[in-house]
């Protein structure tokens, strides 16, 4: 991605929970995500609300910007549009 050239790693994988280990950024995947910030990338992760605690998350690469999961009760019903006139119908989080 760096060679690429991209601004942006938005990540939508994140950890199950929090490891065993004290050690928790010293594996492959995060190595690589650091050196991607050291290049200057801006690398975001979903960390769903899987923290120790309630109303936690579990994030281990201080490097990372991480986004706790939300949830709502809103949906709009919506339809998509396709090329050909064909609508699809379904639900979504704005009227828009």
């Amino acid at each position: 991605a760096v060679k690429d050239g991209v601004d942006i790693i938005n990540l939508s994988v994140g950890p199950k929970g929090p490891t065993a280990t004290r050690t928790t950024f010293l594996n492959p995947f995060d190595a690589a995500l650091l050196s991607a910030v050291k290049a200057g990338v801006f690398v975001v992760q979903a960390a769903g609300n899987g923290g120790p605690f309630p109303k936690s998350m579990v994030s281990f690469g201080p490097w990372i910007t991480s986004v706790a999961a939300a949830i709502d009760d809103r949906r709009y019903q919506n339809h998509l549009t396709l090329g050909n006139g064909k609508l699809l119908p379904g639900v979504g989080l704005s009227r828009k």
